[in-house]
């Protein structure tokens, strides 16, 4: 480990808030934007987008990124040191469901759990730009070898076009999209430019508020969920609803994921889908 790598670890290990509570987490972490076609690369790294719950450890408890408590059994987390990590709970790709069902039971399922990997990708509070963090996280993942926790791999990004022919391929194995991070930039909570997504599609949540009813097959079925996004936006999504969801419909107030290309010209996300009931995390 660096020199740096080493005092960060021992600042850390001093400022590690013990055992309190963080019902504003949220505020201060990096939020991720959306890459735009055309924006310079430069001093990017790209790494895999994980379809997993995003968690972080703050030196002795595991955290979802709106603050709850995420309760692990204790060997998962026996390893991990005293400071601050940030990673993704992952079971590998289309498995979110999961780690879903898994990782927000109160009480662990052990047997879910060894299914469930920490992949760590940043040390929020070290010192240093994300390269120098990265390095030391990679150094610390290495030298542990625990089966369960592993690093996140990023490598530079050389253009454009070697971005969108990675997305190909991740996207052909059914994976999520990519994220990059600028590796000069210092952890900055908030959303910037510093983390960034780049997905074929946009996956966002909405409300359902309502029903439709089913026709011609569907008839006495439901048909599609009348929805409202956080801004407002209300529309139907029919798409994406498995036969079991035809039959037994989310609750009213239920909060959904659904996956759209874009927007109409009156603000409508375009080709809305189903994904999934997306419980609090």
């Amino acid at each position: 480990m660096s020199r740096n790598g080493i005092l960060t670890c021992a600042i850390l290990l001093a400022l590690s808030p013990q055992g309190q509570a963080h019902p504003n987490i949220s505020d201060g972490i990096i939020h991720a934007g959306h890459y735009k076609q055309g924006m310079d690369l430069d001093n990017y790294w790209v790494s895999e987008k994980l379809d997993g719950i995003r968690a972080i450890w703050d030196g002795k408890t595991l955290y979802s990124k709106n603050g709850n408590v995420i309760h692990a059994p204790a060997w998962f987390v026996a390893d991990l040191p005293n400071m601050h990590m940030e990673g993704e709970l992952w079971a590998g790709r289309g498995q979110f469901h999961l780690v879903q069902q898994t990782v927000l039971d109160k009480v662990p399922n052990q047997q879910a759990w060894r299914k469930i990997d920490f992949m760590l990708f940043d040390l929020p509070q070290a010192l240093g730009d994300y390269r120098n963090r990265y390095y030391d996280l990679a150094h610390w993942v290495r030298h542990l070898d625990v089966e369960h926790i592993k690093l996140v791999e990023h490598r530079p990004i050389e253009s454009e076009q070697k971005l969108l022919v990675l997305l190909d391929k991740v996207d052909g194995k059914a994976g999520e999209g990519l994220m990059l991070r600028k590796a000069n930039a210092h952890y900055e909570s908030g959303r910037n430019e510093s983390l960034l997504k780049v997905k074929k599609h946009q996956d966002a949540e909405a409300v359902v508020i309502g029903y439709k009813a089913g026709e011609g097959k569907y008839a006495g079925l439901l048909g599609s969920l009348h929805v409202r996004t956080k801004d407002g936006t209300d529309f139907y999504i029919g798409s994406g609803l498995k036969d079991a969801l035809r039959h037994d419909p989310p609750p009213i107030g239920s909060q959904i994921t659904f996956r759209f290309n874009g927007y109409t010209h009156t603000g409508i996300p375009r080709f809305a889908r189903f994904i999934r009931i997306r419980e609090r995390e």
